[in-house]
């Protein structure tokens, strides 16, 4: 049986037709997917934060004060954009929004410092927000802790104590530190690698739900099947297949983003990815299915369409450890492709995982597609069914 005779190629070419028609359908299709990949890939491709201001306030005026001022400057995560005499000012200029923290280097520092004696140096940090506030804890802390360590290496050799003496003096335990899969600790990598494909499964989602809920807001459902020879399941599968092929295309150009521009480490199966991805695209072209199913309404599905896209992002444990979540909020992760997606994605780019890891995701991803087309014959009726048109 030919395409034409099975009903397919005359879908397609009508599909075709109402996206050349139709300004929302190319923006969901093309100008929204690419602006938002390339916008995302370009914000995060640093990889890492850098330049966060704060401030000192040297009441010491020393020559260590002002070695310790240098070295914050030179830090890479931070950055000393201002000196001011006193706390109070410091404080000003943090409520104005001018600096994230500052650091207070007090009198008589250097003097307590050479004597032995304790020499606590505070540092105020504006904790709103967390990512912010931990790299400019642990600038000021590796520097402080540097500079001391240099000074009390230097008091040991005075006393006569070699340079490895001296060392396991001063650092008795040595933290020997490896960073497995991420080791550069790279935001390109880790947020990148999910952002761009939540942004690309955004517009697969709603675009599918907008075109096959857009049917039933004509009313031109009888027609599709007609154009399908009867079939929901040839119309379904040819009117997205224009969809299918563009996404598929925008998901190569993510793979070339992160692995070829972005230098995003590849250490397993990059089959395993492409398939991942052909299968978790047809798995949201399918949840369109399931959600227009279910309201029968274009509008309200495209409001909780776009409700479980954005969910997605915070119950994967991509901002927040899925170990740290209760098991209820555990539970309601597994119900969004993305979670195992990402699992998928992590297992191989980046850990190397054996490629019988990857079975247990793609099976869930089977089931989600299985699911979706138990709701076939629900969106045949309603295609047929008056009622069921012009609602919103």
């Amino acid at each position: 049986m030919s395409l034409q005779n099975s009903g397919i190629g005359e879908v397609f070419r009508r599909e075709l037709e109402r996206i050349r028609r139709n300004p929302a359908d190319r923006f969901l299709l093309f100008l929204g997917p690419m602006t938002g990949i390339l916008l995302l890939f370009f914000i995060f491709r640093q990889g890492q934060v850098t330049g966060i201001p704060i401030a000192v306030v040297d009441q010491d005026g020393s020559s260590l004060s002002i070695r310790i001022s240098n070295a914050l400057g030179a830090a890479q995560e931070v950055d000393v954009i201002a000196h001011y005499p006193s706390v109070q000012y410091a404080c000003k200029a943090m409520l104005r929004g001018q600096i994230e923290g500052f650091v207070v280097l007090p009198e008589g520092l250097e003097g307590q410092v050479f004597t032995g004696s304790d020499a606590p140096v505070p540092v105020y940090i504006n904790g709103t927000n967390v990512l912010k506030s931990g790299l400019i804890q642990r600038s000021v802390l590796t520097t402080l802790k540097t500079i001391s360590g240099g000074i009390q290496l230097h008091k040991l050799q005075l006393e006569g104590m070699n340079g490895e003496q001296a060392m396991a003096r001063v650092v008795p335990v040595d933290l020997e530190k490896h960073i497995l899969f991420n080791p550069y600790t790279s935001y390109n990598y880790f947020l990148n690698s999910a952002m761009l494909y939540i942004m690309l499964f955004l517009f697969v989602f709603l675009s599918s739900i907008y075109t096959l809920g857009n049917e039933l807001k004509r009313g031109t459902g009888p027609q599709l099947l007609s154009a399908g020879h009867g079939s929901v399941g040839v119309a379904v599968a040819a009117k997205l297949l224009p969809y299918t092929l563009v996404f598929f295309g925008f998901a190569v150009l993510i793979d070339l983003l992160l692995f070829g521009l972005g230098g995003m480490p590849l250490r397993g199966s990059f089959g395993a990815i492409f398939l991942g991805q052909f299968l978790v695209v047809i798995t949201y072209q399918l949840l369109a299915l399931l959600f227009v199913g279910l309201t029968s309404n274009l509008r309200l599905a495209l409001s909780i369409g776009s409700a479980y896209s954005m969910m997605a992002i915070t119950f994967s444990g991509l901002t927040f450890p899925l170990e740290g979540m209760p098991l209820i909020a555990k539970g309601f992760a597994a119900i969004f492709p993305f979670t195992w997606w990402e699992k998928l994605l992590q297992s191989q780019a980046l850990r190397g995982a054996p490629l019988k890891d990857t079975l247990p995701f793609m099976g869930i991803m089977l089931i989600f597609i299985a699911v979706s087309l138990c709701f076939l014959p629900v969106y045949k009726r309603h295609l047929q069914d008056p009622k069921y048109w012009m609602k919103s």
